[in-house]
């Protein structure tokens, strides 16, 4: 038989996932954060203890394990992911203050390189920036080798699209090899740009990194620029 608590569970979901918890109360973000954590029970009434027992929303998710676990109902378990939840929090923000402060092809160029050179497996990172190519968010994949990593272009320009990128900045690393690209390298590096620009999204640049702190800049040695030159003949011919 269905739990009474099921119907009010589910429209309190319900309602967050229309209207966002804007408008929520305290006492429900906490109940609705408990349904994790307390199966079939009434967690609308531990949310005003743990609210009454604390001060406010602040002292509950401030308070130790062992704080937690002086309020009736609360396992070891509940007490655990609302401590957790803290630090949670301290992590999200001290990322996006480190991503605040990659602005400029320059910083990424630096970031990534940091990230990926010492890999040792072949690695491919595509960062997507806004108009001012400030850093939005960043994608890896990696292979289970280290001769080849396989991305289907489409992926990164679906993505691109998504958060309404203004451009795209590819990286991969060769691992114990050369920088220099492959053919295969230069070709799937054409496939993106051409379709990226058709949707009027720039591919910026594309740096192949190695373990040995070497790179090769398809911007530098013009492969960009010889792209772009291409993409522009073929608009013309239209």
């Amino acid at each position: 038989m269905a739990h009474e608590n099921d119907g009010h569970r589910t429209r309190l979901r319900e309602r967050f996932i229309k209207e966002g918890a804007s408008n929520f109360q305290d006492h429900e973000v906490l109940e609705m954060f408990l349904y994790g954590c307390v199966a079939r029970k009434d967690t609308n009434k531990l949310a005003h203890n743990l609210l009454a027992k604390f001060g406010g929303f602040s002292g509950v998710f401030n308070a130790s394990p062992e704080q937690l676990l002086e309020v009736k109902g609360v396992s070891t378990v509940t007490a655990c992911n609302i401590a957790l939840l803290k630090e949670i929090f301290y992590r999200y923000k001290k990322d996006e203050q480190d991503k605040s402060n990659i602005q400029g092809l320059a910083t990424i160029i630096r970031y990534v390189q940091s990230t990926i050179s010492a890999s040792v497996y072949e690695k491919m990172v595509v960062v997507y920036v806004d108009a001012s190519t400030r850093y939005i968010l960043q994608e890896e994949f990696t292979s289970d080798n280290t001769d080849q990593v396989n991305v289907d272009y489409k992926k990164i320009v679906a993505t691109a699209m998504r958060l309404n990128a203004s451009g795209v900045v590819l990286f991969h690393c060769h691992v114990n090899a050369p920088c220099n690209p492959s053919a295969e390298d230069i070709m799937y590096t054409e496939k993106l740009y051409y379709a990226l620009a058709s949707i009027n999204i720039a591919l910026l640049e594309h740096i192949i990194f190695n373990n040995r702190g070497e790179y090769f800049s398809f911007h530098k040695e013009g492969i960009i620029a010889q792209l772009i030159k291409k993409f522009n003949q073929i608009l013309n011919k239209k």
